[in-house]
């Protein structure tokens, strides 16, 4: 099993999640620089996905792209669904992350109107459980989780205090060592370079 990754891309949620079900697999970093190589066009990247994106698997005859369909997928060959419900609940879990969620934050026009009901509902069931999806950390919070802790990076200006609980997911998400080493290590790298730049414009 081949995952291709950048730093920048989503292949980090994935690389947190393979590293929190004990698995290993090859990661084979892409030069996503337009200046440079722009391996993600090349010839041979594109028969692996022919949009060009990253991140993308091979395992054997399978090429698989987008990170929720490639999570959902190493979780099933990894024994990691119990039950067709756990399963199905994982599905949704990570169309929210990718629709609903992400575009009631990170899509401007939606934000006033969406964002707080999409954050109330989940401070509160947030309130309730330790964890998305239960008392215990799965691959739904991986799925939602990441694209949260990279809100204060990509978009400071969002104010997330209004959502105590959620905050405190993050929070108790970031420590885990392999969210620390992974998708909580490149939202800290972003929100330095976002502030720099913040810092730069300012000046100018």
């Amino acid at each position: 099993m081949k995952l291709y990754s950048n730093p920048a891309s989503r292949g980090r949620i994935i690389e947190w999640y393979i590293r929190e079900i004990g698995k290993e697999g090859e990661v084979e970093v892409i030069n996503l620089d337009m200046r440079e190589k722009r391996e993600h066009k090349s010839d041979w990247f594109l028969k692996v996905n022919p949009f060009g994106k990253l991140p993308a698997l091979e395992d054997g005859d399978l090429k698989l792209a987008e990170s929720g369909a490639i999570m959902l997928y190493i979780a099933e060959k990894f024994g990691q669904f119990k039950t067709p419900a756990e399963r199905a609940r994982a599905q949704q879990w990570a169309l929210f992350a990718n629709s609903t969620m992400t575009n009631a934050v990170f899509v401007e026009q939606f934000r006033e109107r969406s964002m707080p009901d999409v954050f109330g509902t989940m401070d509160a069931l947030l309130a309730a459980s330790p964890y998305i999806d239960g008392p215990a950390f799965g691959l739904s919070d991986v799925l939602v989780g990441a694209y949260l802790l990279y809100i204060p990076a990509f978009l400071p200006q969002v104010d997330l205090t209004p959502y105590p609980n959620v905050l405190a997911y993050m929070k108790r998400l970031a420590e885990r060592p392999h969210c620390a080493a992974t998708v909580a290590a490149r939202a800290a790298e972003k929100k330095t370079e976002t502030t720099a730049a913040q810092a730069t414009a300012a000046k100018a």
